[in-house]
């Protein structure tokens, strides 16, 4: 079995859910997802209930919720879920030592790997793109405003543009870390884009939308999506990834709506210095096919 811990926002979720997936099907193992920590967790939630996953799903309240397996397969589940929550040695814990791609982890012949980290690079699970992007299909019902506004975004050369605000501003520590990326990015990006798109749309994304408004001036159309809070980012995720072309923040979360994005002829652009800090090193997170600016 592969079990991995989860913790983070929805895109760092779906990084941790990537890279335990792509790990599970290398090995034809079950998966298990640690959910346990978000219910201490103020700052997010757990999200992936939103998508086509295939896991099983540890919870403090519930000891296991799992999908059609037949009983015989959920006795051994449960017997090793039992074992995670009693923190059992039966799992081998994998520790992620830094942020570059630690290709070793497919290597190793440990039973019952228990894998905590970020493992923020496509690098762990590019192989199985296919099958990630079917497991990240939304299920849950679109709210009315998401589903027109994706019409929108399907009719024309649309160009998701996200702001990460939020704690990278209001928490010390997170702004020392991280940082935010200036208005000078936003617009190289969007002279870039404007430069080799003929009459792109922008459509912006922010958990700062009023400071998105007040501070992003634009000469295209553009569209202020703020029908969506953090109980619904999913939605503005479905939103970024349908749009045609992508300018991602330093952020986790507008990554995947760009990685997620089918469009073969796409272009991406993301900020050249992901941390605010030298000491994290960023180079295995950005696509090779990706724009840095």
């Amino acid at each position: 079995m592969v079990a991995v811990e989860l913790i983070g926002g929805l895109g760092n979720q779906m990084f941790q859910y990537a890279t335990a997936k792509a790990l599970a099907l290398h090995r034809d193992e079950h998966l298990l997802l640690d959910s346990r920590l978000f219910d201490n967790y103020k700052l997010h939630s757990y999200c992936l209930n939103h998508f086509n996953i295939e896991a099983t799903v540890v919870t403090n309240d519930l000891p296991l919720k799992t999908p059609g397996f037949s009983k015989r397969v959920i006795d051994k589940l449960l017997q090793k879920t039992n074992a995670l929550i009693l923190q059992n040695r039966i799992f081998n814990i994998y520790q992620e030592k830094d942020l570059l791609f630690d290709n070793t982890l497919f290597l190793t012949g440990k039973k019952n790997i228990y894998l905590k980290g970020y493992f923020q690079s496509e690098k762990y699970f590019a192989k199985y793109e296919d099958q990630l992007r079917t497991d990240f299909e939304i299920v849950t019902p679109l709210k009315k405003e998401t589903t027109d506004m994706l019409k929108i975004i399907e009719a024309e050369n649309s160009v998701s543009l996200h702001i990460r605000r939020g704690d990278y501003v209001s928490n010390p520590a997170a702004n020392a870390t991280h940082g935010t990326c200036d208005l000078n990015y936003y617009q190289k990006a969007v002279a870039n884009i404007n430069n080799d798109i003929e009459n792109a749309i922008f459509f912006i994304f922010s958990d700062d939308i009023n400071w998105a408004k007040e501070n992003l001036k634009l000469k295209n159309k553009t569209y202020f999506i703020d029908f969506n809070d953090a109980s619904t980012n999913y939605e503005d995720l479905k939103l970024m990834s349908t749009c045609k072309h992508n300018i991602i923040a330093n952020s986790s979360f507008s990554w995947w709506g760009a990685w997620l994005n089918r469009n073969k002829n796409k272009k991406v652009i993301a900020p050249s210095k992901w941390f605010n800090t030298d000491v994290l090193n960023s180079q295995d997170i950005i696509p090779e096919s990706w724009m840095k600016i």
